[in-house]
Formats: structure tokens, sequence, C-alpha cells
């Protein structure tokens, strides 16, 4: 939700932290600006990404990567060199003496492109030795870079012990992205990439998010990651658990399409998730030790997120860990010291003099020089796979592979039982694979039988397609049935990639997906305790209400924000309980037991603003007013038998408002932060049918999958219709017509709703489109064209129709929109034309869009003198010299950037005033207002009003950032033209 609070803007102010840590200021603003990556070597060097164009700037020779030594370990770096000058560096992996770095290209003077590159620094001097060797070729898109930014492009990078380095991709995906040994990739979309350190071997590693910025990968390959908001249709910060091969949904499936994709752990409102690690070094306490370290830039956090084994994946419990002031990225070095990079109010177009680096360890920490790799002998080496230390765990395995010594190899083996963690066990076995390659693949099989090992050894077996072809796959095949659902993962997805159908008719019976978590058991008896309404939004305002109550104990009235909340103002018009004799009860002249709203206030005959309750004519309205999601529940009175009422959207809702009126007993729904949707509803169930799919996909199993739909059996014919639908094939859709000429009714339905889902298929995309930060959601595809069969499934489809009763051809019309079809084989084109891009309301807009239209576009003071008035800011503002103080003063703004100011506006928590603070008392109470004058005795704080209030500092027991009071709608309402107006009249004050 967005939120409105003008402040002078100085950035964040810094917490404190526990008792049991200590925190420095590594490097400060001047050193290091604008800190987008961050990557610390094992023995300490810390190699920090400036980036002076941030996200949405388009200048060249604009980004650097400094390198930085703490030489007397004090938790301040003294030595900082230039170590390469690269556009917008996104990613950085310290592996020896080379850097790999993800970077912007240039092309005729202007950013183009993305590369992953790898400079040496032979000498040790902080200096890269030349420009670098080209790993991976058109990892990001030109077009979209250059036209917007690099704020959804391919962002940073992970190495894990399994060797591949993962790559978090933005959504504007790329085309063509060619690796060292030639193999080209492209991705439609946002996901994960990875690829061999030489950079061969490209490939996805999952697909189907938005804005992925980093994975933590913690020491058993499972891959996290806290991805970026949609800021438009429901499509909160989420923690995920990523498996290989997995859709994940974004845009076209997590609406409508759930049960094809792989749900999120969880979903958490709005906040920007940027850098990750997994923390697993033995000199941090337990608390904060072997979990997942998630920064958040939205919401300036760095937040744990503890996960619980939950079948082949997790749960997941988050808590606040840091505060840090628009946190981008950390990283950890092998001695425990963690360093955090602070973007710190840099902006969306970076500056010179905001942003530094933090260090953060343990207490009682001491410093333990690690050793030089290149120089220690091959005990040495294999006592560091041992190790209890993650970061030396990894880096001794590089280190081992660089030598390339077989010797080591038997080595290895032995560890892989004797070592003294499960962690350091599975890192033997990792790191034999990638040493011995193919000759290990009898090693793997014998390490299989180990019921600890055996996901791991299986998932070696096949995880590298340049010689898993030799690997036995009858020793994968055994393991499909295993006990174990990780193991069963494994299997699948080894047997997606070793290029052998043979195990396809296994691969089927894995692929049958359990019936739907979200499916009613009883969906009369869910009719008999639950009204839900029709939806409504500002085309369809108004829905009338009536329902048998008969027998409730208590009475909730809900209204579902559908999963998002963007100015849902709405209310319950002349709501009235019946009673048997026929009395009617008001309850606006009722009290509530309980009222509970997403935001704002529930209020009898006001809006959840307090304002005059109106519907959008502006006609008052008698009735109760709130902001979805919300419950009001009421005590039942005896003899209650009909609940009436009306539901309406209110004055001051957002023009993209919607949500639904649901009446119940009981309360079910919290709202979208507390309860999640289905897509972020963990299903540990459907993961190995999900992969088992995926690995069908992957080996074009056709034929298999059409034995299974030929056979008598109707759990393979569900099976092979579930694989079925992604295939788009001549001889599937041969299959399919020839089944259901002799199929029963049920059988027909199932295989026409197959046929639906391959009516359409996605656009061949070639890098030219996105779709933008608010796509939309309806699915199954983004751009759903016709194909060359698309003609013959519509006729098949409308012989169907023909054969049905009115009732059933009603319920087959609601599927076909569902799935997009297009039966009469003509384009559609768009019902209207598009409105101007100055034309959208700033509640549909997300705030990049917002700072790249005002930065494009001049803004008309004059305009902007009136639509202050309009938008209320005056009233908690000081707008000129002399006023009385206030809230933070809008005629001193002179510093911001047009940037800085939208900033502020849209997402105040990023650069709240310090002024504006709340003061808790020794007595209890809290005090919130502007700070005018301050000194050891006491404090003089202006409210709201502007009315003074002298504290004694001695009775001051916490002072933290003050709430905003201001409204987060007022500007929902302004269009992005208009919002530009007012940013210039608050530019023209300052000049006053």
């Amino acid at each position: 939700m967005k939120k409105l609070f003008v402040s002078a803007l100085l950035g964040v102010s810094m917490c404190g932290i526990a008792a049991d840590l200590q925190k420095t200021r590594f490097s400060n603003e001047t050193q290091t600006p604008s800190p987008a990556v961050i990557a610390a070597s094992p023995y300490g060097d810390v190699f920090v990404g400036l980036d002076l164009q941030g996200s949405l700037g388009k200048k060249i020779n604009m980004g650097s990567i400094k390198r930085l030594r703490d030489n007397d370990n004090d938790g301040v770096a003294e030595e900082i060199s230039h170590y390469v000058s690269v556009d917008n560096p996104r990613g950085i992996i310290s592996i020896g003496n080379k850097l790999i770095v993800l970077h912007c290209t240039q092309k005729d003077g202007k950013v183009h492109g993305q590369d992953i590159s790898v400079f040496t620094d032979a000498n040790d001097d902080g200096v890269a030795d030349s420009h670098g060797k080209v790993l991976v070729k058109g990892i990001g898109n030109p077009k979209f870079i250059q036209d917007r930014g690099a704020d959804h492009c391919t962002n940073n990078m992970r190495l894990g012990i399994d060797g591949w380095l993962y790559i978090s991709v933005g959504d504007f995906g790329f085309v063509d992205a060619e690796g060292t040994d030639g193999k080209k990739l492209t991705c439609y979309g946002g996901g994960v990439a990875r690829v061999r350190p030489d950079g061969t071997e490209l490939e996805m590693f999952i697909h189907g998010t938005r804005n992925v910025y980093d994975v933590a990968i913690d020491p058993f390959m499972n891959v996290f990651s806290r991805e970026n908001t949609n800021d438009g249709v429901g499509w909160w910060v989420r923690f995920t658990h990523y498996i290989q091969s997995g859709e994940y949904g974004y845009p076209c499936l997590y609406k409508n399409f759930i049960d094809e994709m792989i749900p999120a752990l969880g979903m958490y409102g709005g906040g920007s998730g940027t850098g990750a690690l997994f923390l697993q070094e033995p000199s941090w306490p337990a608390k904060y030790n072997n979990k997942a370290l998630m920064a958040d830039w939205g919401r300036s956090q760095i937040i744990i997120h503890e996960v619980t084994p939950d079948g082949p994946s997790f749960t997941n419990k988050p808590k606040e860990f840091l505060e840090v002031p628009q946190v981008a990225d950390l990283d950890v070095d092998a001695s425990g010291r963690m360093y955090v990079a602070a973007w710190a109010g840099a902006g969306y177009t970076g500056s010179s003099s905001k942003g530094y680096v933090e260090r953060y360890v343990p207490a009682d920490w001491q410093y333990k020089e690690f050793p030089s790799l290149t120089k220690i002998s091959k005990d040495h080496l294999l006592g560091l796979i041992n190790s209890e230390s993650a970061t030396a765990r990894i880096y001794a395995q590089q280190e081992i592979l660089r030598r390339n010594d077989t010797s080591v190899i038997n080595d290895l083996f032995k560890l892989a039982y004797s070592a003294n963690t499960l962690e350091a066990r599975v890192a033997a076995v990792y790191t034999l694979a990638q040493l011995a390659k193919a000759s290990a693949f009898p090693a793997l099989e014998k390490l299989a039988e180990d019921p600890l090992l055996r996901e791991h050894a299986i998932r070696l077996l096949g995880d590298r397609k340049s010689f898993n072809q030799s690997a036995n796959i009858k020793a994968v095949v055994k393991y499909l049935n295993d006990s174990n659902p990780r193991v069963r993962v494994a299997a699948s997805v080894a047997l997606g990639r070793m290029n052998n159908a043979a195990a396809a008719e296994e691969l089927v019976v894995m692929a049958l997906a359990p019936e739907s978590k979200d499916a009613p058991k009883d969906e009369n008896a869910d009719q008999i305790s639950k009204f839900t309404s029709d939806k409504v939004d500002p085309n369809n305002p108004l829905v009338d209400i009536e329902f048998d109550i008969s027998g409730f104990k208590s009475l909730t009235l809900t209204i579902d924000s559908l999963d998002w909340d963007t100015g849902d103002h709405a209310a319950w018009v002349n709501p009235i309980i019946i009673l048997k004799n026929g009395k009617e009860i008001d309850l606006t002249k009722v009290k509530w037991q309980e009222a509970k709203g997403a935001w704002g206030k529930t209020l009898v005959n006001k809006d959840c603003l307090g304002n005059a309750l109106e519907n959008l004519k502006g006609e008052t309205l008698k009735g109760i007013g709130t902001h979805a999601t919300s419950n009001i529940v009421y005590n039942i009175p005896k003899g209650a038998t009909t609940f009436n009422a009306q539901g309406t959207i209110t004055n001051g809702a957002s023009s993209s408002a919607s949500f639904k009126f649901m009446v119940s007993e009981k309360a079910k729904i919290e709202g979208p932060v507390d309860s999640g949707t289905k897509c972020s509803n963990p299903n540990p169930d459907m993961i190995v049918p999900h992969v088992a799919r995926q690995a069908l996909l992957n080996l074009g199993a056709h034929d298999a999958v059409i034995d299974a739909l030929n056979s008598a059996d109707s759990k393979l014919q569900k099976s092979a219709l579930s694989t079925m639908k992604f295939m788009h094939h001549k001889k599937v859709i041969d299959a399919l017509e020839r089944v259901y000429d002799k199929a029963n009714s049920q059988l027909k339905k199932d295989i026409i709703s197959t046929l639906m889902r391959l009516q359409q298929k996605d656009v061949e995309w070639d890098g030219s489109s996105w779709w933008s930060t608010r796509p939309d959601p309806t699915g199954p595809y983004f751009e759903p064209r016709n194909w060359e069969q698309s003609a013959r499934i519509a006729s098949i489809i409308k012989l169907h129709l023909a054969s049905l009763s009115a009732s059933e051809r009603a319920v087959a019309q609601k599927a076909i929109v569902k799935n997009r079809c297009n039966l009469d084989g003509k384009v559609k084109v768009a019902d209207a034309k598009p409105k101007k891009f100055g034309d959208a309301k700033i509640a549909d807009s997300a705030i990049e869009d917002i700072v790249i239209y005002i930065d494009k576009n001049k803004g008309n003071a004059k305009k902007g003198a009136q639509i202050i008035n309009t938008v209320g800011c005056i009233s908690c503002h000081n707008t000129a010299p002399g006023m009385t103080v206030k809230g933070p003063d809008l005629s001193k703004l002179s510093h911001l950037s047009k940037a800085a100011l939208v900033e502020s506006i849209i997402k105040p928590g990023a650069s709240i005033a310090k002024s504006w603070v709340n003061l808790s008392l020794k007595d209890g109470s809290v005090h919130t207002g502007t700070i005018v004058k301050e000194s050891k005795s006491e404090v003089i704080l202006h409210n709201i009003a502007g009315v003074p209030k002298k504290i004694a500092t001695s009775q001051v027991e916490k002072r933290e950032p003050g709430l905003n009071m201001m409204s987060v709608h007022l500007t929902d309402g302004l269009s992005l033209q208009q919002f530009t107006d007012l940013i210039a009249y608050l530019q023209f004050l300052s000049e006053k």
C-alpha cells in the first residue's frame, strides 16, 4: 500500500542491534557510494559494486567495483582500490585471484545489454589486470535496459557447493545469451539461470519469477529467495524454495492456474527483496546461524527466514534480524565477518554521496586468519572440506578443482562417509562429482545406498548434461519410489535431464497430481455457512446481500480484498438483522464485538478516512464504512433469521479497487498479508508430480504420455492429460481426438479441458516486448497466439459444445474464457484505445514508472499549487517560512531530486524525516510530532496541529521514527501528470 509523507529526507535513521552483535562502518559514503552488490573473498577482501545510475539511470561510465581491505581487523577498511570500471555491476563472485562480474555493456555510446565477465588480479594489487574475458554474452535485454534502466534486468549471482553459478534473472529476460561453449539460452520473463564458472553449460534452473534479485543457497543445495513485489495485482513479497525445473507462476499462472505451479512458502506484504545469504559460520550464535538471511530494500531490513522441513520442501517463519537503510546486499567471509551494503537514500538513479558498507560480527568474535588456499597441502584442503564453515568448504572445493589432482578422489569418497557433519559429507560428495566427472558415476551409485547422501548422489548422476548420458539410468529409476520425497524429486529431475525416455513410463505414474487442497469437501455445505457476493468494482459498484443466518451464534461481515488492497474503500449499506417476529435491528446502531481493517478505520456513517459516507456518485449513504480486507463481528440476538444489506464502493476508492462481500458465522479471512493467497500456501504434495511432469516435458516424452492416455487406467489417463496440456505437438492432438471419439462422458470433458488449454500458445518471444510492472495475470498465456493446430482444436471444441445441454454449455464457455481460446480464428483487438501514459493513476502505477514519467515530463507548478490543496498536504505540512511548525516543512526540499521527492511521498518508509518521531514516556504515554528544539534536559515537540509540548528528556523511555499520519491514498486519484505538477510545485516552494 502506498503511503504519503513528504519528509525532510535525510535517510532512515540507524537503529540499534542486539547486544550479542557488533557493528562498524566498514566504508563511508565517499568511499563506496551507491553500493548495489557486495562479495567477500574467504580472506576478507570485500568487493563492492558501485552503481551511480541506480535502477533507472541510463548514463554510461557510472559504475565501478572497489576492493576494500581491513588490514588491522578493526572493522574499518583502510585500503581501498579501484578494481575495475563496469556499468551497472549487479553480481560479483570472488574465486582465487579472479572476479566474476555480472554487468551492463555499451554499444554506440549507450548502455546496452548485460554480460558475465571474469577479471584477474594476478599480482594482488587490487586492480584488474585487463578488461576481462566474457563468460556469458547477452544475458540481459538491451531494449528495456536502454528504454527504462536496469531495475528488472538480470541481477545477482551466488556460487553453490555443486559448483554452479546461480544467476537471478529479472523479468526483462534475455534472448540468445551465449556461453563460452557456444550454448545459447533464452529466458522469457524471470527466473534463475545457472552456468559453470568457466562459462559453459548455460541453462535455466527455474522459471516464473518476477524480479528476483538474489538467492540464498544452503549446504544441501536448497535455493531460497525473498522476491520483489508486483506493485499492483496481488503479488506481495514472497519467500520461496526454488526446486530445480520448477515453474513458479509469474505472471500467467498464479491467479487462475495455481495447480500448474509450485507455490511460495509465504507472502508478506509490500517490500523489495534484494541480497540473500544462507549463513553457516561456527563463530555466529545459534539463533542467527544456519539461517536464510534475506535483505529487503523496501523495508530497510534483513529478515531471517527460519525453515522447517516439510516433505520435499519447507515451511518457514520470518523474523526481523537487522535494520539497515535500504539494504542492497550482504556476504560473509571465512572468518565469520558479515558485510552489508546500505543504499541509504541513494535514490532510483544513484548518488555520489549516499550509501556505505557495514561490518557485523558476534560480540565475542575473535579474528582467525584463513589460510592461503594455493599454498596449503592436500590434507589441509580436505580438512577445510570437513569444516563447519560453509564459506571454508566452498572455497576449499574450488581450490581442489583448480588443482585438478585426481589423487584426491579416493580421499573425498572416504570423507563422504567419515566427515564430522552431514554438511561436510555432502560437500565431499559434490567435490568428488565435479573433480571426477563421468568417472564418478560408480562412486555416486555406491554413495546413493546411504539414505543421508542419496538425494545428492542421485541428483549428481543427472546434473551435468555434457556427460550425464553415460550414467546408469536404472540406478536413478529405482529411487523414484523412495520413501524420502526429496529423493523422489532428485530422481525425477535427474531423469528429465538425461535425454533418455526409457524411464518415461515411470515418470507418468509419478506425474499424477493430488486432489487440490483448496477444494471444499462439500461445496453445498460451504454455501450454507457462507455467503460470497459477486466481485464489486467501479464498473459493478453495488451488490444486494440477503443471507439466512438462522442458527448463527455470531455474525461476521467480511470484505475480501481479493489479495490486493489498493484503495479498497467499501461500505455495508443499510445493514439489518431480521428477527423471527419481523423486527429489524439496524446494525448502524449496534456496537460490534470486534472490527479489523487492512487500513484506516471502521466507522458508522463515515468512510474509512472519517469523511462523509458517499457512493461513487457522491450520494450520502447510511451504513458502515471500512477498508478491505476487513472483518466486523457482531453478537447475534435470539431469533435472528436473515441478514440484509447492500455492499458498495465508497467515494475516494481507487479506480483499481475490487473486492467481494462475505457473510459467515466466523471470520475466515484475516487479510492478504496474514493469510496469503493460494499461490503462497505451501503444498508439498504437489511437488513430486510437478517435477515429474517437467521431466516428461524436458524429455519430449509424447509417446509415453499417449500410451498412458490409451490405457484403461483412469489414473494414468489423468496424469497423461495433466502433462499433455503443455505439449503443443500434432502427435498429441491426434491422440486426444482419437481417444475423445470413443471416451465416456467424463473422459470427454477432461480431454476437451486439455484441448482448451492447448488451443492457444504463447508468442515466440524475441525480446521486443515486456509486460510492464503490472502485467495482466489472467493467463494461461501472456500473449496467446494461434498455432498450426489451433483451427483443428477449435473445431473439436465446437462439436463438443453442440452436444451439451444449455447448463453444461454455460460451464464450458467459462472454461473457454479462462483458457483464452480463440475459436473463431480471428485476431483479437483491444476494446478501447490505450490511454496516454500520463493519464494513468498513481494508484495503478509502480513507483519506478512514476519516477520514469516525472523524469521525462515537465510539471506545471501553478497547477500543482491547486492540487496540493485538494490532496490535503497543507493540513499537516509547512509550505512557507514562518508558519507554525507541524509536520516536515515542504518549503525546504531544495536538496531533493525529483526521484527523491517521489520516493518520500510514495514510499516514506525508505526516507522518513528524522525530526518526525514517536516519543514513548516512562508513564506509558506516547507523543508524536516534529522535534523543534532539543537539549540535554528537554525536548520541544510540535504535534500535527503545531501545538508545542515540552518533555523532560529524563522521562523519555524510547524514541522511534514517527508513524505516517497521512493517508496512504491521498495521491492515489491523481494522474501521473497531475502528480508531476505537484512535484513541480514542491520544488518551486523550496526555490522561493
